[in-house]
């Protein structure tokens, strides 16, 4: 009888140990890629918003993706299980549809400013970061 029970611990730490080797080494997840589906331009590793807004997409074509944290103008803002899939103000809205496509909407620019938006995404254990800059409204 003992020998039985050691056989099967010995089969199942045996299966555990060849279905958990993996090709990948363990942190060594490949980079997210995504497609800019509007073609915004990166500059500095920043990309462009227009002063007058718009709606713009980028998808995540190899994984499942949701917020992990939104930076405007430089103060970080509150990430909560009720908003993984989106945040929103009274003039930025990021939103996450099917888990794949990422949105951002800036709405018009009406100050002299120019706005700073960081958005962290994650798919578990891999991160990526996008930085967005709307650029000054023209003053005349």
């Amino acid at each position: 009888m003992k020998l039985l029970s050691k056989t099967i611990v010995l089969l199942f730490i045996s299966l555990f140990c060849f279905t958990s080797c993996g090709d990948e080494p363990i942190g060594k997840w490949p980079k997210m890629k995504w497609k800019n589906i509007d073609n915004l331009t990166l500059i500095n590793g920043a990309y462009i918003i227009p002063e007058e807004g718009g709606t713009f997409t980028f998808e995540c074509t190899n994984y499942h993706i949701w917020l992990c944290s939104v930076v405007i103008n430089g103060e970080r803002q509150i990430i909560t299980s009720d908003n993984y899939y989106d945040y929103k103000n009274d003039w930025f809205e990021v939103r996450i549809v099917d888990k794949n496509i990422f949105f951002t909407f800036d709405k018009i620019d009406e100050t002299t400013n120019s706005r700073k938006v960081d958005v962290d995404v994650t798919g578990g254990d891999i991160f990526d970061h996008f930085y967005f800059n709307q650029q000054k409204v023209s003053v005349e």
